[in-house]
């Protein structure tokens, strides 16, 4: 089973190389990047990943955010040059968390029925101190994370590659391929680290703002939020909104008492582990996770084969019953020509002309 992950990245060099260590130790066997005009070091980072062997760097100069076409012209490349068999979209801030194991044993063990995955999203919230790593630093997580509009973040895909897939922006879905999504499990999970400092923000929102603007083509719905928030950076109101979402001591303590923000050192956990060179297998459940999620997913496909059966014979016991009502109908309808055929002739002149002759020959046969 091959795993390739796609990223579209600017501008991402506090945290481009974490997300590849990270997914590389996870199972992934492959990163294709396209670069989008990195101007802070990203692109020498990625150049060494290259050099590896480990990913391919395209490098696009072309304004615009176009998002969705990026990434789906990456989905094909993993498709036709590298020999996917699962295909995952992802950005620098985020970190898919397998459920157990680790990702290799998430997307082998499901089954062939199954073509698209859902991944949900996470925010981590920033703090108003700390040091070191984003990942030591940012502990934080939203119990439900919500975007600008008040509605959940959405959720991320991944898919088995097939010809005429279209990543849709934001890789929140996939057009153009019948590919049945593996029912809700919870399988996936997305760490999503959008806030690591003032500066990072405010440079990425001016950049995919703008991006977005530059596409004269662009969908009315898409890049609200991001747009929104550039709004927000040029009436001098990003800082406040930043602020507003900053973890101080009394805004932790009071969402750790509401439950609306919990402690989650996952990744930190993972991070030091991979940095203290238990490069492969560092989860803990790993020895058991690819047997137990086999089961899982045999049990699932079993479900999905079931339903699929029931929903079959269903089917065919509707048409049978159609077929049927038809029949019935036709019947009723050949009944009521055939009375109505006997009414007209039992009311014509014949019938009254020759009523008595019919009489005479019923006594005379005896059948009167």
């Amino acid at each position: 089973m091959k795993l390739v992950m796609t990223l579209l990245v600017r501008n991402e060099v506090d945290v481009i190389e974490a997300n590849l260590e990270y997914h590389l130790a996870q199972g992934v066997d492959f990163v294709i990047v396209t670069d989008h005009g990195s101007e802070d070091g990203t692109s020498e980072i990625l150049r060494e990943y290259e050099r590896m062997g480990v990913a391919k760097i395209i490098r696009d100069e072309e304004q615009g955010h176009h998002q969705s076409n990026r990434v789906t012209r990456m989905a094909e490349i993993a498709r036709m040059g590298h020999g996917a068999d699962w295909v995952m979209h992802n950005d620098a801030d985020e970190f898919w968390w397998p459920l157990v194991g680790d990702l290799r044993d998430v997307f082998s063990s499901l089954p062939p029925q199954f073509g698209q995955i859902e991944a949900r999203r996470r925010n981590f919230r920033p703090r108003a101190d700390g040091e070191g790593p984003f990942y030591s630093r940012l502990v934080h997580r939203e119990v439900s994370s919500l975007n600008l509009s008040g509605h959940g973040l959405g959720s991320k895909v991944a898919h088995r590659p097939h010809p005429g897939v279209v990543v849709a922006p934001g890789n929140h879905s996939i057009r153009g391929a019948d590919l049945p999504p593996v029912p809700a499990a919870e399988l996936l999970e997305i760490f999503h680290f959008p806030m690591r400092s003032y500066e990072q923000f405010e440079r990425k929102v001016v950049q995919i703002g703008h991006g977005y603007e530059q596409l004269p083509d662009r969908s009315p719905l898409v890049g609200l939020d991001q747009l929104a928030l550039l709004e927000l950076q040029r009436a001098g109101k990003l800082r406040d909104y930043y602020d507003g979402l900053v973890l101080d001591r009394d805004a932790l303590e009071r969402g750790l008492q509401m439950g609306t923000i919990v402690v989650d050192r996952r990744l930190e956990d993972f991070m030091r582990s991979l940095n203290a060179g238990e490069r492969s297998r560092a989860r803990p459940d790993a020895p058991f996770a690819g047997a137990m999620l086999q089961r899982f997913m045999d049990a699932l496909g079993e479900l999905a084969t079931m339903r699929s059966e029931v929903g079959a014979e269903r089917e065919r016991a509707e048409r049978q019953v159609a077929e049927l009502s038809a029949n019935l109908e036709r019947s009723s309808e050949e009944l009521q020509s055939t009375a109505q055929a006997l009414h007209l002739l039992r009311s014509s002149r014949l019938m009254r002309s020759t009523a008595e002759a019919r009489r005479l020959y019923y006594r005379a046969t005896g059948k009167g």
